[in-house]
Order: structure tokens, then C-alpha cells, then sequence
């Protein structure tokens, strides 16, 4: 009997494709069709419920053939499939917060080691009310998982049957509760253990060794070839491709893509409208406007500006001058955010003398002075739905205590900035008061996701400080903040994720915001709350100083970027970042168990513009040098 091989599914897949590569008989049906079928002449079959949300059911009729099969000996790898032989499986569920461990003590799947930590993204998985009793698991659920790359297990973990995901339940019969059969286009992560396992299921269904070099890629990184124009250039485009861009900019953008990747490879958007992510695409398209000397991005970034200032900003009684969070939190307010939303306004007061919107400016500034803290620090964010005319008043009469880079480096840079441009003598006094608050408690700042990102988010207004003050004690400061955070850069040229003591908010066992940080040392770096800020920190940093060490850590990261950027036929991808990428493997991969901005987020505003702006910064070194 030729090794021939009967796949059942409703529709293509990853899967299927890998399968009519190989040089094998394949004969492709539907589930109902099988009955119409001599099974003797197959020497296994493949059940690829994954293509479908509903796990596969198949009708008797089809189904005494497909256990009769089994029992005299055909293999079957049955995926996603409500009933099979004598298995029967719940209603699914969601995989989000689990991650997958591969419980297999010898190496026969490739590079794949016992404990070995994998992700199949945002999946749905069905759970075995009863499994064969020499069951043998090869991939086995787990829940906040505390480790990285790998992860120590014992007998009693392999022995949990409701968290089985891969596993021979006999030796012809492979069982795959979860969605495998679209896992390039889901991107399972990491890339080339999947695909040694995906080999293994393959070549035992085909009874051959199966290569894993034609196994396409659904994205891919270090793709700009050292070329910087290009990466700039492409990461204007996704603004345009992605969807991000709202009518050239009138409507503002949207917030970005979400981090849940689905088992058909589709990925949220993140459709909130926010002030800061409208302001930092402002940066990106005037500063791109410069650099290709092109008006068109000029009027987009104008477009951006207006939006910002008609949408978000409140015009008159209590709360004149706030700026909204978004759309959906639009009685809160963040002063960081607020801070990004008009700073790349005041860059553009500073570099083109442009002052249309200089007093919006100032009244959002005065509605958060007037809401800070004696110590020039404020707290974490106000909302209007509790804060009364006493309440302002008393959080300007006390300390705000809350000496976070995260959540007021960027709005003292906003002060300092704006007294540059301005000369009013109340924003550079608290802003220097809130900054040598944060130095008298430096290194211990307050940290929201860790160390590494207090750092990063230290350097832009430390050295707005110094071109501020002039002082001497700043100047050190500037550099104090940048050669610690030196001791983080990896060879890669990034720098890793780091918290001394684990103070910041680390990955937690309940729903939340949180760090990709697990372990100090693992090889993770977030372009979300960390290393997006340094392209530009770094250059503002070398014209205020005119200290080449800056320009070159500026070359430094930009080369990293550009070896990080993503390259991929999807446009919600091409040319972007996404939030968290293992340095060592260079692939996007890291703990997922942030509630919202998980590894494969990508934030328009705090991460793509964030990155081509300073990257463009750098490439107009002699055009804005000068106006320092």
C-alpha cells in the first residue's frame, strides 16, 4: 500500500499547504464526504477542525469509519475535533494568559527541549473529559507561567489531563485540542521550535523526515539592509497602510494595532482615538515634511495639530485648558500624555517660529500646574468625575510624592520646553523643582513597568534640564541617568529590560497592566514603554550638549531599530515595532500577559511615531542643530 494520506477539513490552511507541498498521494475532502471513501487504501488520515471557529464534529456515518480505521492501526491527528474514537471534548475556550510547555524528555522534535516555553497566541483550546490511560503529552497549558525561554516541570504537571494540548493518546492516534492548522499566519512563537514540531506531526502522518526550509514566513526582521531612509520611509507608510491615518489626519489616527492574534491570523485594532498618539504622528509628519522637503506632510501634521487642540482640549470653566485622555477615557487626564500630545507642537514652535496654537499650549500647562504638587511632581492622573474646586486646590497645596519618569519626566520636559519658547517663569520653576525631586530619590523613582523604562524615559527631560539651567549638577545627572542605563545595552545594540529589587509591575497572576520583564537577564526589550523614547532623548540630548557620545548612541539604537523594524506582505505589520522582541532570537517574543498592550501591540503614537521621529531627528542634524 503506497503511504498515501487522507486530510478532512472545511478549508485551506498553513497546514494543508505544508501537507500538498510534499511529494506524497494526498487526497483532500470535506468531514461529510468521508463515508463516499474506501479509508483501506490510506495509510493515515488528518482532521483539521482548526480552520473552523467550532470544533470539527463529525456525523456517525462518518465517524464509525474514521474509529474503525483507528483500531486497526491507521494513524490520525486529529485537531480540533469535538468527538474522536473514544475522546469526547468540552465547549472551547479562550488560551488567553496560558502558555504552552513542552512536556518530551528526548529530542526527536528538532531544537524542542523538555520545559521549552512556547506561545500560540490568542487560541481557542477544547478540554478531554477522559483520556487514554497511557496517554503521553507532548504539549501541556500552563498559566502565568514565571520564566522565559524555559521552565522546569515534574511528573505531576505532565499528569494534568484538563491542560493537555498535544499528545498521543495511543501510538496512532495524535490528539491536538488547540487551533494549529493557520500557525504561520497566527505567528506562533518561537518560529523554529513550532516549526520542528509541525515537522515531527507531518513526517509521523507521512511515515518520511519532512524539511523545514520551505515553511514560509508571515513576517520577518532586519529586512532595511542598514538603510535608514528606507525604514523611515516605510514607517510613514504604515501609518497610511495600516488604516491608522484618519482622513489625512482631520480625525485624528487611531490608537494602533492590538496585541491578540487570533487562530486565522486576524489581529485586533486598537480603535480608541487618543490626544498623545495625535500628537506624536503630528512629529513624525512634520519632521518627514523636513526631511523630504515635501508641504503634503506638513498639512498632515497641521491636520493632527488642530485635531488635537478642537477634540481633546477643554475651552472654558473649571477645567479650562485640559487636554482629554481619548475618546473613551474622556474625563481623565495624564499629564505624560498630555506632554506628548503637545510637545511635538512646541518642536514645531521651535523649529518653524509656527505659534497658531502657543496659548493652548500654555492653558493646558496651567491646568496641570494648577493641579501639581508643591514638590512639582503630580500624581499618577486626575478625573474630573473627583475633582472639585477644593480637590485642585489641595493637590497644589501638598507634595504629589510620586517621583515617576513614566508618568512626569515628559511633562516637566513640557515646562522647560515651553519656558524656552515662552519665558513664563512659573513653568521653568516648577519645572525644575519636579526634576530635582526625581534626582533626590534617583535611582529609586517610582516604577510603573521597570527600571530600564524610568531610565529611557529620564534622558529627554534631563537634558532639557540641563539647557534649561546650565547647571553643572544637571549636566552630571544627564549623564549619571545615561551611562546606568549603559549597563543594559545588549549586543544587539538594544537595552534589556531590567528592575533592581523587581519594584515595577511585573507579570502578575490577575488581569492588568504589566512588564514584559520576567527575570532580570532574559533577553527582552519593550519598544512600548522603553527604547522607543531614546532616538529622539539621544539627539536632543547631543544638540543641547554637543557631545558626539550622543550622536553616537543615537547611531546605535537607530541601527537597532532598523534590524527590529517588522517586514511582511500584511500592512498592518509592514513597518512597524511591535511592544516586545527577544533579542536573541530577533523575533517577537515575550511574556503575554499585559490585559491590553501585550508583545505583538503596535502603538502609533508611543512606538512607531515615537521611533521615526527620532530617527528623522537625527538625519536633519544641521537643520536643527542650530536652534539649540
Amino acid at each position: 500500500m503506497d503511504k498515501s494520506l487522507l486530510v478532512v477539513t472545511e478549508g485551506r490552511s498553513d497546514l494543508l499547504d505544508i501537507l500538498r507541498n510534499l511529494d506524497i498521494v494526498l487526497d483532500v475532502v470535506k468531514p461529510n464526504e468521508i463515508s463516499n471513501i474506501d479509508l483501506g487504501k490510506y495509510y493515515s488520515i488528518a482532521l483539521l477542525g482548526g480552520v473552523s471557529d467550532k470544533p470539527l464534529m463529525l456525523h456517525p456515518k462518518d465517524r464509525i469509519l474514521v474509529d474503525d480505521f483507528i483500531d486497526k492501526g491507521g494513524r490520525v491527528f486529529s485537531e480540533y475535533v469535538s468527538s474522536i474514537h473514544e475522546l469526547y471534548f468540552s465547549p472551547p475556550q479562550s488560551t488567553k494568559q496560558e502558555r504552552l510547555v513542552f512536556c518530551l524528555d528526548s529530542s526527536v522534535m528538532g531544537k524542542v527541549k523538555k520545559g521549552d516555553i512556547m506561545d500560540d497566541q490568542y487560541n481557542m483550546r477544547i478540554v478531554a473529559y477522559r483520556e487514554h490511560k497511557n496517554a503521553r503529552s507532548v504539549l501541556q497549558y500552563a498559566k502565568y507561567i514565571k520564566a522565559h525561554h524555559n521552565t522546569k516541570i515534574d511528573d505531576d504537571f505532565i499528569s494534568n489531563s484538563k491542560d493537555r494540548a498535544l499528545w498521543f493518546d495511543r501510538e496512532n492516534l495524535l490528539i491536538c485540542c488547540f487551533r494549529i492548522s493557520n500557525f504561520i499566519r497566527a505567528r506562533f512563537t518561537p518560529r523554529d521550535k513550532w516549526i520542528d514540531i509541525i515537522c515531527y506531526i507531518v513526517g509521523w502522518l507521512c511515515d518520511e523526515i519532512v524539511s523545514p526550509n520551505d515553511i514560509p514566513k508571515y513576517y520577518s526582521l532586519n529586512g532595511k539592509d542598514g538603510k535608514l531612509g528606507k525604514c523611515i520611509d516605510d514607517g510613514i507608510k504604515w501609518f497610511y497602510n495600516a488604516g491608522i491615518l484618519l482622513d489625512e489626519g482631520r480625525m485624528g489616527v487611531l490608537e494602533g494595532i492590538g496585541s491578540e492574534i487570533y487562530p486565522d491570523g486576524t489581529q485586533t485594532m486598537l480603535s480608541n482615538i487618543r490626544a498623545d498618539c495625535i500628537g506624536e504622528t503630528s512629529m513624525a509628519f512634520m519632521l518627514y515634511s523636513l526631511l523630504k522637503d515635501d508641504y503634503k506632510y506638513m498639512e498632515i501634521s497641521n491636520h493632527l495639530t488642530k485635531a488635537c487642540f478642537d477634540f481633546f482640549q477643554i475651552k472654558d470653566g473649571q477645567y479650562k485648558g485640559m487636554i482629554r485622555w481619548s475618546n473613551e477615557g474622556w474625563s481623565v487626564c495624564y499629564q505624560d500624555d498630555v506632554a506628548r500630545a503637545i510637545m511635538p507642537y512646541l518642536f514645531k514652535c521651535l523649529y518653524l517660529g509656527d505659534k497658531t496654537y502657543i496659548n493652548n499650549c500654555i492653558e493646558a500647562l496651567d491646568f496641570l500646574v494648577n493641579t501639581t504638587g508643591i514638590d512639582g511632581l503630580r500624581i499618577q492622573r486626575t478625573d474630573n468625575i473627583n475633582l472639585t474646586v477644593a480637590d485642585m486646590e489641595k493637590l497644589e497645596d501638598v507634595p504629589g510624592n510620586f517621583p515617576s519618569a513614566h508618568y512626569n519626566g515628559y511633562y516637566l520636559a513640557s515646562l522647560l520646553l515651553t519656558y524656552r519658547l515662552t519665558g513664563i517663569q512659573r513653568f521653568r520653576d516648577v519645572g525644575i523643582r519636579g526634576m530635582e525631586s526625581i534626582i533626590k530619590v534617583y535611582p529609586n523613582t517610582v516604577r510603573e513597568h521597570s527600571q530600564t523604562q524610568e531610565l529611557c524615559r529620564l534622558v529627554l527631560p534631563s537634558a532639557f534640564l540641563y539647557w534649561i539651567t546650565g547647571e553643572d549638577a544637571h549636566r552630571e545627572f544627564l549623564y549619571r541617568v545615561v551611562n546606568d542605563l549603559e549597563q543594559y545595552r545588549h549586543s544587539s545594540g538594544s537595552y534589556l529590560e531590567w528592575d533592581e529589587g523587581y519594584k515595577a509591575t511585573l507579570s502578575k497572576n490577575e488581569g492588568g497592566e504589566c512588564s514584559l520583564l520576567i527575570e532580570n537577564g532574559d533577553p527582552v526589550v519593550d519598544m512600548l514603554y522603553s527604547i522607543n523614547w531614546l532616538p529622539m532623548a539621544f539627539m536632543q540630548a547631543y544638540f543641547i550638549t554637543g557631545d558626539s557620545y550622543f550622536k553616537d548612541l543615537w547611531k546605535n539604537i537607530s541601527k537597532f531599530m532598523m534590524d527590529a523594524q517588522i517586514s511582511s506582505s500584511d500592512n498592518k505589520l509592514n513597518g512597524g515595532w511591535a511592544r516586545g522582541l527577544d533579542v536573541e532570537l530577533m523575533e517577537v517574543f515575550a511574556s503575554p500577559y499585559d490585559v491590553g498592550w501585550g508583545p505583538w501591540s503596535i502603538e502609533s503614537g508611543w512606538t512607531v511615531a515615537e521611533i521615526v521621529s527620532g530617527l528623522i531627528a537625527g538625519c536633519l542634524e544641521e537643520k536643527l542643530a542650530k536652534f539649540y
